[in-house]
């Protein structure tokens, strides 16, 4: 489950919270149906134009029977890391 990583292409939003924006929706997608987010950290790096074109990965870290460990970052044209983020999800009972 750790080797799959979900990618996809964005445009920088013009707010603020720009990563956890692109990032948030992202790491539950890769938490799974239901998960609901417990904790959610951003590291940034240097700063980037809003409108620029980004990559985005997530992927999990761990995953036990009640809790997903999710990693993401946002990758510029080059491949350098703008932010990276990772967050806690409780799974629901039902996918538990």
């Amino acid at each position: 489950m750790t080797d799959q990583i979900l990618r996809r292409q964005a445009r920088l939003p013009d707010a603020p919270a720009a990563a956890a924006r692109l990032l948030e929706p992202l790491l539950a997608e890769a938490a799974g149906e239901g998960a609901r987010p417990v904790s959610l950290t951003l590291d940034y790096g240097p700063a980037a134009d809003p409108g620029a074109a980004v990559a985005l990965e997530a992927w999990i870290e761990r995953a036990t029977r009640t809790l997903v460990f999710a990693g993401a970052r946002i990758l510029d044209a080059e491949g350098a890391v703008l932010a990276a983020g990772s967050a806690i999800f409780r799974r629901s009972e039902q996918a538990a």
